[in-house]
């Protein structure tokens, strides 16, 4: 069988399929439909899942980082068999708590005891205990789900995929993903660029209509996925890969050289990150730095790291990119990037609600070492610092009262810090729409085109249905950047992009025409973007874009590019 898709990252491959799909035996879990026996079923079922998952956490974790960290997977999985858990989770089912619940009510009395005690390690192990009873009542409510455990290399394909979830993957045996779901612009789909996996989206029912096992090929750049192909649709995807491969490395001869205009305006092109490994595979596509160090992705794990840890994380980035500058873009959560150990609730209205850095103020024990890992950082190399989903001038002054707070902390105990750029993302149309006032006391502006396209249109970037809306070269979208870019020059400040359009070859004319100076794109993406800037004059970009600002639909500048 063949699906047709939209291709997110080029790549033609062949090979055997694992499907992934977001189904459990274990939703649906309520006290008023399930007996005393059934419930303690479903909390044997899930607390088996959890314990799997550990143990090949544990596994992992010997290979990467060791025996002793290892142990700490190892003990966990041991808890959650304990027998007490077991008793204790029995006797709150029987109060009319909900398995899930009860799960979680038990491993959260036990991570109370823990934190009673003095000893600080102890204490902190209780905190870990919260979060995986937060895991393990998600996975017995129906709403967390065991990735599947990959031993060779295969084409992943999922219903969906959350960007946590991709992040989790072990990437070395995914040579692509197929998703039925999701979006250009999704996390997910991000993510595969970033690591140059070749991925296709939108493919329908592909995922309930494939076994796992059989033979797959699939097309990044057209969208096609096939199913039992033949010898010579596998022979001829093979010698597409070939030729794309070839050609590829003609581009990345050059792409360690700066991308200058014909009339001499240099332009950075940078590279969006998620994972402090992926600034080495920046540096060797030619990356004049990191634009948007996504540092959600550091949160990734069942317990929130800690500022050492992620201390280290921008060092290791840092070491990879040998002096250019490493902006970084503090910890967006909500909207479709959710996380268990943060118990966020359930809201309607996920991208408008408590997400960014609403949650990040409100959260000062999770945001303060963040910016302490990152101002230690800062002492080591060029660091950019840049607050998301910013929309009042309120917002941005607390965020940097919080980082000087930061700063005089770190002094008073002796440690050494940087100072990094200040600067935001425009992401809703009210950070646009200020500018002005916002350049005045920023110091960069880094554009994120994925959101306020979002935003400005109404249009869910992940919502299938209202896609044909979903355009960020809508002119509505162009003049709020223009707009930005204008206050820009205005205050002598930079303004980059780091959303999905810098991407776009058709659009990097329009790009260096409203004024930006940074591209920030996926890693691979770095050569054909320079090559794209390589061929331009400055000043008839600048043409280009008052026609394009002039225009009144997305169709009319699709048609102008």
């Amino acid at each position: 069988m063949e699906f047709t898709g939209i291709g997110v990252c080029e790549g033609s491959i062949s090979g055997t399929a694992v499907v992934f799909r977001h189904e459990s035996s274990l939703k649906n879990d309520t006290s008023e439909q399930l007996t005393f026996e059934a419930a303690m079923e479903r909390f044997n079922e899930g607390r088996r899942i959890l314990y799997n998952e550990l143990t090949d956490m544990a596994a992992q974790a010997k290979e990467k980082i060791g025996s002793d960290k290892a142990g700490i997977f190892e003990g966990f999985a041991e808890v959650i068999m304990d027998d007490e858990i077991e008793s204790l989770t029995a006797s709150f089912i029987k109060e009319g708590h909900t398995a899930a619940a009860a799960a979680q009510k038990a491993l959260d009395e036990q991570a109370r005891e823990l934190e009673s005690l003095e000893s600080g390690y102890m204490q902190e192990r209780g905190s870990d205990l919260t979060d995986i009873g937060r895991r393990l009542a998600a996975i017995i409510s129906g709403e967390g789900h065991s990735l599947p455990v990959i031993k060779e290399p295969c084409i992943l394909v999922a219903d969906e995929l959350s960007p946590f979830e991709t992040v989790g993957l072990d990437h070395n045996l995914i040579l692509g993903i197929a998703m039925d779901k999701g979006g250009v612009t999704g996390h997910a789909a991000i993510l595969a660029k970033s690591l140059g996996i070749p991925c296709v989206v939108t493919l329908g029912d592909a995922s309930v209509k494939t076994q796992s096992g059989s033979l797959c090929a699939m097309d990044g750049a057209s969208g096609r996925f096939i199913t039992d192909p033949d010898k010579e649709t596998i022979a001829a995807f093979r010698q597409k890969e070939e030729e794309r491969k070839l050609q590829f490395s003609f581009l990345l001869k050059a792409a360690a050289e700066p991308a200058v205009t014909t009339d001499g305006v240099s332009i950075l092109v940078c590279a969006n990150i998620g994972l402090p490994e992926e600034a080495q595979r920046a540096a060797v596509h030619g990356a004049d730095g990191v634009g948007c160090f996504r540092t959600e992705f550091l949160y990734m794990d069942r317990q929130l790291p800690s500022e050492e840890e992620q201390f280290e994380a921008l060092r290791q980035a840092q070491d990879a990119l040998a002096g250019k500058p490493l902006t970084i873009r503090t910890l967006d959560i909500g909207g479709d990037k959710e996380h268990p150990a943060l118990g966020l609730e359930k809201e309607d209205n996920p991208f408008l609600g408590y997400r960014a850095i609403r949650f990040s103020l409100d959260q000062p024990s999770i945001f303060k070492p963040q910016l302490r890992a990152i101002l230690r950082a800062a002492a080591f190399g060029p660091i950019e610092l840049m607050f998301p989903m910013i929309a009042t001038l309120d917002e941005f002054r607390q965020a940097k009262i919080i980082t000087e707070e930061c700063i005089e902390e770190l002094k008073s105990q002796g440690i050494k810090t940087g100072s990094p750029k200040l600067g935001i993302m425009i992401e809703t149309p009210a950070a646009a729409l200020l500018a002005r006032e916002f350049a005045a006391e920023a110091d960069f502006f880094s554009i994120g085109t994925n959101d306020l396209t979002q935003y400005t249109l109404a249009a869910d970037r992940g919502s299938q249905r209202v896609s044909g809306l979903y355009d960020p070269l809508n002119p509505a979208v162009l003049r709020l950047m223009s707009l930005t870019c204008e206050a820009a020059e205005e205050a002598g400040i930079s303004a980059g992009i780091c959303g999905e359009l810098a991407a776009d070859a058709r659009a990097v004319p329009l790009l260096v025409g409203l004024g930006l100076t940074k591209l920030s794109v996926s890693g691979s993406q770095i050569p054909a973007i320079k090559k794209e800037v390589r061929a331009l004059k400055k000043e008839k970009c600048k043409a280009l874009a008052k026609k394009a600002l002039a225009l009144s639909t997305a169709r009319e500048v699709r048609a102008l590019l």
